[in-house]
């Protein structure tokens, strides 16, 4: 079946049973399948099989096996005329790209830092709003700011406070009929259970943070979205100087019209809200796809219910683990990232995960520092590899509980395809991180050929000239800058040129263009052509660009005065800012001229001046791999990670006669770093 569901399937899947899948428990994998012409070598890791040996039955040890060599009348796997898979040779540039985004070390957004630089606040302005405790007594009334998050409208409302306990106020907000002896209930098992809980696995909330009181909030309030339950806004930890929005104390939101208050559902929620609170505190910049997790597994290690997201993404395993989405997909990203913290916690367990949640590099990069620092021998994309097999296997009794789950039970997997007839020729594509599951059947073995592309774009464009820009990076809670000097002196007037491409989070991740004449103590935002003042959910500092670039996203040409500055030095500077929520593919900057000074940068000669601070410069390619594996159904269960050439083809068989396999599966999944541009293959596949 393909990828391409139904809301309908999707209610029926949640209806149905899913314990039908059998597998035999067998720890030793089999012999690889053999492949037929040169190969990359794949790096060795703990239990993989190298090519070329095989696990003796007596005692383990590898002996002698299939050697991968090409007979001379099997050349490489070639795509047909009519397939387009762009197929250029890597770059020495593509690589450097890679290098300059490892090497790249991306600002965390501080908003009263910003607000200080941008608009002018006091520099010596606290970072909480009292020094000494609240202490709300019940039955108190105030007003508080609220977000509906399906139209971004901010209204301010009255709520009661009727309930509390030692670490929760519980608010109600006027006109809102709750059963208070439930919530009661709720907010004393939040208090005995689910604090405690989550202090000890992910850490401490600020306490007593922003307002000085050791009391977080939750408020329970109509019209906050259709499609939400919750919500946690780190604006709140700011003083509403910085952010006109910000209630000023530590708190989440719970959605009144669609939440059965003390409901397993609810209670989650609170959990999960709850990890996000602590997941700022403790590490604000993290990935929101491990943020997401771990507040998904927050809910589950508290006893109560995630909310199924798994079965969205058991649907949809062509998600992008790596990154987010706001569209009709997130529930499958939430999925996704729950079903990867939980393998993480199963694999390697309390600990390790506690040092996942708290490590200071974020995404990726944690879950491989965390790896190393336990001495595995593992990569990511190693632990990446085997949980693509665990989420189509589940089977925890396979090699020490490599490829399944202990403490949950996840849905079913969908397969892209399957096939029992042959040949068979397909295109297709897949999302870095995400996977493609092919299954394969019939009588005869098989021979499969691979070709992908080689090389993937960081951004869905191409330079405005020549062969490099100046790319902005993505994260949350980030705020990357470029800048540079000049010195406007015995200049009457000065015009700032600059080509740009932007693909932004509209309304709430905001790009400047800024200016100081002081060294870089203030700054004041310039107003481009292109450039909004609108802010309806209060994340922007002034004029700003957003959204995308054009209507399109396409290449516009920015001219903005510089007169006012003529006749001094100053410095400019691109800064753009990210909230932490999701992100989106980021900005281009091209051809940057001030005509007036003789001034012009084509970004081809190396960085001229910029100071780079999470930006990078770049060809806006990347070396695209692939990561191709094949499970066998048989008196065993196999799985192998099947090696592919540099150029990203390979060629195997699959022995599903010779070796009297009922089944097999193919695992295809993209493994660029950084973007989100899908990766395109095709694959053959013929009877032998």
């Amino acid at each position: 079946m393909s990828k391409r569901k139904t809301l309908v399937l999707l209610t029926l899947w949640l209806l149905v049973t899913l314990s039908c899948r059998m597998v035999t428990d067998v720890r030793t994998p089999l012999p690889p399948p053999t492949a037929t012409w040169p190969v990359q070598q794949t790096p060795s890791r703990p239990g993989d099989l190298q090519p070329g040996l095989t696990p003796s039955p007596e005692d383990g040890t590898p002996s002698p096996g299939v050697t991968a060599t090409a007979p001379p009348t099997e050349p490489p796997p070639t795509l047909p005329p009519d397939v387009s898979i762009p197929r250029d040779p890597v770059q020495p540039a593509d690589r450097e790209t890679v290098a300059a985004l490892d090497r790249a070390e991306i600002p965390m957004r501080d908003l009263l830092d910003l607000a200080i630089r941008l608009q002018g606040l006091d520099p010596n302005t606290p970072r909480v709003v009292n020094t000494t405790p609240t202490d709300y007594p019940m039955g108190t009334r105030r007003t508080f700011r609220v977000s509906n998050q399906d139209t971004f409208e901010t209204r301010t409302i009255t709520a009661d406070l009727v309930y509390k306990t030692d670490h929760l106020y519980m608010w109600v907000e006027e006109g809102v009929e709750v059963d208070e002896r439930r919530l009661a209930r709720a907010a004393d098992i939040f208090e005995q259970r689910i604090y405690p809980v989550e202090h000890e696995f992910f850490g401490s909330e600020w306490s007593p943070g922003v307002d000085g009181d050791p009391h977080l909030s939750v408020l329970h309030a109509r019209d906050l979205g259709s499609w939400v339950a919750g919500y946690y806004s780190s604006a709140d930890e700011f003083p509403d100087e910085v952010h006109a929005d910000s209630n000023e104390m530590e708190m989440f939101y719970v959605n009144a019209d669609n939440m059965e208050v003390g409901s397993d559902f609810y209670l989650g929620t609170l959990a999960h809200e709850f990890q996000h609170m602590i997941h700022w505190y403790n590490d604000r910049n993290e990935d929101t796809w491990i943020n997401e997790g771990f507040s998904e597994l927050a809910s589950y290690l508290t006893g109560f219910d995630p909310g199924g997201s798994e079965y969205a993404f058991a649907l949809e395993p062509d998600t992008q683990l790596n990154t987010w989405s706001d569209d009709e997909s997130r529930s499958a990203h939430y999925g996704a990232a729950y079903l990867f913290t939980a393998y993480f916690l199963d694999r390697f367990g309390e600990e390790a995960t506690r040092a996942l949640v708290a490590h200071p590099e974020n995404g990726i990069a944690a879950v491989d520092a965390v790896l190393s620092d336990l001495d595995t021998g593992l990569s990511f994309e190693d632990l990446f590899a085997d949980w693509v097999v665990a989420n189509y296997l589940d089977d925890p009794r396979l090699d020490e509980g490599r490829f399944g789950y202990e403490e949950i039970d996840p849905p079913d997997f969908w397969a892209e395809e399957s096939y029992d007839r042959y040949p068979v020729e397909q295109t297709g594509d897949v999302a870095q991180y995400a996977t493609d599951y092919i299954e394969l059947e019939g009588d005869r073995d098989l021979l499969v050929e691979f070709v992908g592309t080689t090389r993937t774009r960081l951004l869905n464009t191409d330079p405005h000239s020549g062969d490099y820009f100046w790319y902005s990076n993505r994260g949350d809670d980030a705020d990357m800058r470029l800048t540079r000097a000049f010195d406007l002196t015995g200049l009457e007037k000065a015009t700032l040129r600059f080509w740009t491409w932007y693909d932004i989070e509209e309304d709430w991740d905001y790009a400047y263009v800024e200016v100081s004449t002081d060294g870089g103590e203030h700054w004041e935002i310039l107003r481009g052509p292109s450039s909004t003042d609108t802010n309806p959910n209060g994340n922007s500092f002034g004029w700003a660009y957003t959204g995308k670039s054009g209507d399109g996203p396409i290449w516009i040409e920015e001219v903005i005065d510089l007169s006012p500055y003529a006749g001094q030095p100053i410095l400019i500077r691109f800064e753009y800012v990210e909230d932490d929520a999701l992100n989106y593919p980021g900005w281009a900057i091209d051809d940057i001229q001030i005509p007036e000074l003789g001034f012009s940068d084509d970004v081809e000669g190396g960085e001229n001046g910029w100071q780079a601070e999470g930006f990078v410069r770049t060809n806006n390619f990347v070396p695209q791999r692939y990561l191709v594996q094949l499970i066998t159904f048989g008196d065993e269960v196999q799985v192998q990670r099947l090696p592919l050439s540099e150029d990203q083809r390979g060629r195997w068989e699959v022995p599903l006669a010779s070796a009297r396999l009922d089944r097999a599966v193919l695992t295809i999944s993209g493994l660029a770093p950084v973007t989100t541009e899908r990766a395109p293959y095709y694959y053959a596949i013929r009877e032998r």
